[in-house]
């Protein structure tokens, strides 16, 4: 079966491995860097306090801005879509309005329109993009719109990179060269795009050396490669590298021939071959390349060098003795990431504690998916005891029967009893629970009454309802075991297509292992659990990160949600849990 998200996928190959890697680096040196403010904020010395938020802030803020620019028609917006696996910008042969499109991570997809003059945003479906930022749906920019942020779910731009499209030069809407120019100083790097089947006239090369006053790095892409027979295109790269050679300061240039048509129809597809032909690859791993060396690698190191001179500045000798200890780890951490950004071997290697993982590209995007949802036993269960939640609060109201039946069982166990409260009324308690308090009464009464003075705290505890005896937790144990019993039916069943990883809490997981006759498939439903669980700590740790550094308008959704989302992996969903549910499972 097709990975249709290869272009999510492609991002842990490669130079996509190198980038996950920096960005493993990153969130290290955020967690000293926000242990250090707390050890620094409770003692009275606010300028070191200051210093060392600044240093948290400019690591949240970090971003590799990498802006598209280019005369109209030739592709830019292809060339992004096709970068980030997801055909989501509006493309067309006229040129687009004065509208910069930042498009950045985000979950759910959404656009965020900012208007002139006016610190309101507002917030449309991304199916409306074209109504903003196209001369079709926006003639002259009437709306007054400045830029459109579009975040999408992928993994290239959850990574750090903050795309920027840019409105074509050259055409008959002169704003658009004027926002084009304006923005440039704003950029890491920049793509500039013309394409095979009209390359590099006068005026992009007079745009292409404006672009080289603002901007160091400068990738050159000739797109639109499936236009031009494979034995002409050597004809037109080299009358491009000539025109640069001959009209700019760029010598040696490196052009990347591509089709942005043909790279996202593999990704969409799955080819792995028609990706290869697109010539999509060389770009990308040009881009990590740049973000994990030459941009990225250079700032982290600079902020561990501002770090280690602050924290070598600040006076431990004010610390309490448990704080010592802390602030000496801080330090032998920054230690740590600043020696393998440099490569050096380091004595704090793994001081961070987490080693590298090595998943399968096509796991990826299941990974991403995964974290946004529920376990699927916990789903199915916590529906089920609803729905029998409220049949059993009227059932006890209406017979007598299941009333003294509740009563010889002693009631629901603690857990279920507080859950039966919140669905049942007032007058449904009190007209369905008197039995259970008068039988548990007799039963009291007797112990009194008896000679078991030195084991009243044992007999008491076995008038307690067990699980054995609560009618809601034997409904639980019930829908558990169908649920996980239909999973390994349809994990057995025959066929072609592989096994979808399943989504599942650390104690359903276990369950199902404890299962499943196929130890190979074992190893890769506990690989796809151990992706998931770094994953929601990333996020949480980019939560956390931003929080503190008070830049809390750059959290996206699934940082936002990241802690829950981490528990309920971590322990079920809280509305099935109480002491005995993981032995009773184990």
């Amino acid at each position: 079966m097709p990975d249709t998200k290869l272009g999510q996928a492609s991002s842990t190959s490669g130079g996509g491995e190198r980038l996950r890697d920096y960005d493993r680096l990153k969130l290290e040196l955020g967690v000293a860097l926000q242990t250090a403010l707390r050890v620094i904020s409770e003692q009275n010395q606010p300028e070191e306090h200051h210093k060392c938020r600044e240093l948290v802030t400019r690591l949240a803020e970090d971003r590799f801005v990498l802006a598209v620019v280019g005369q109209f028609n030739r592709g830019k917006s292809s060339l992004m879509n096709a970068i980030l696996g997801l055909d989501r910008l509006p493309v067309g042969i006229v040129p687009l309005t004065s509208v910069i499109t930042k498009v950045a991570y985000g979950n759910p997809e959404r656009v965020i329109i900012e208007f002139e003059g006016s610190f309101l945003r507002s917030e449309v479906r991304i199916d409306q993009l074209a109504e903003y930022v196209t001369e079709a749906g926006n003639p002259g920019n009437q709306k007054r719109i400045t830029a459109a942020e579009v975040q999408l779910p992928s993994e290239f731009l959850r990574r750090g990179l903050f795309f920027v499209d840019t409105p074509g030069v050259g055409s008959a809407i002169a704003a658009n060269t004027a926002t084009t120019e304006q923005f440039l100083p704003q950029a890491d790097a920049v793509i500039f795009v013309t394409s095979f089947d009209s390359p590099l006239g006068r005026d992009e090369v007079e745009f292409l050396q404006r672009v080289r006053d603002h901007v160091r790095k400068i990738f050159l892409v000739v797109n639109k490669a499936d236009l031009v027979p494979q034995e002409q295109r050597g004809q037109v790269l080299s009358f491009v590298r000539q025109q640069i050679e001959r009209e700019t300061v760029l010598h040696e240039p490196r052009l990347l021939a591509v089709s942005a048509l043909v790279g996202l129809e593999a990704k969409l597809a799955g080819s792995p071959e028609g990706l290869a032909g697109s010539g999509l690859p060389a770009l990308e791993e040009e881009l990590f390349q740049f973000l994990t060396t030459e941009k990225a690698t250079e700032f982290l190191l600079r902020l561990c060098e501002r770090a280690l001179s602050l924290l070598a500045d600040f006076d431990s000798g004010v610390l309490a003795e448990g704080q010592k200890e802390t602030f000496k780890d801080v330090v032998a951490r920054i230690v740590g990431v600043r020696d393998r950004l440099i490569g050096a071997p380091s004595a704090n290697e793994g001081v961070a504690g987490i080693p590298a993982r090595r998943l399968a590209p096509a796991l990826e995007p299941e990974i991403a998916e995964a974290v946004r949802k529920s376990c699927r036993v916990c789903t199915h269960v916590t529906d089920r005891m609803f729905k029998f939640m409220a049949k059993f609060q009227y059932q006890i109201i209406v017979s007598a029967q299941e009333r003294s039946t509740l009563a010889s069982r002693g009631g629901l166990c603690p857990l279920h009893t507080w859950q039966y409260s919140e669905i049942a009324s007032p007058q449904g308690i009190a007209a369905s629970f008197p039995a259970v308090l008068m039988t548990l009464s007799r039963r009291l009464s007797g112990l009194a009454d008896s000679d078991a003075r030195n084991t009243l705290g044992a007999e008491t505890k076995r008038l307690l309802t067990k699980p054995e005896q609560c009618r809601a937790c034997l409904e639980q144990f019930s829908a558990e075991e169908q649920v996980i019993a239909k999973m390994l039916e349809e994990i057995a069943r025959p066929g072609d297509a592989p096994v979808k990883m399943p989504v599942l809490c650390m104690p359903h997981l276990s369950a199902l292992l404890r299962r499943l006759p196929d130890p190979e498939l074992g190893n890769r439903f506990v690989a796809f659990q151990a992706a998931v669980l770094e994953r929601l700590a990333e996020n949480m740790e980019r939560y956390a990160l931003k929080h503190d550094a008070h830049r809390r308008a750059l959290q996206s959704e699934d940082e936002r949600v990241a802690y829950h989302r981490a528990l309920s992996h971590l322990a079920g969903d809280k509305r099935l849990q109480a002491p005995w549910r993981v032995q009773q499972l184990l």
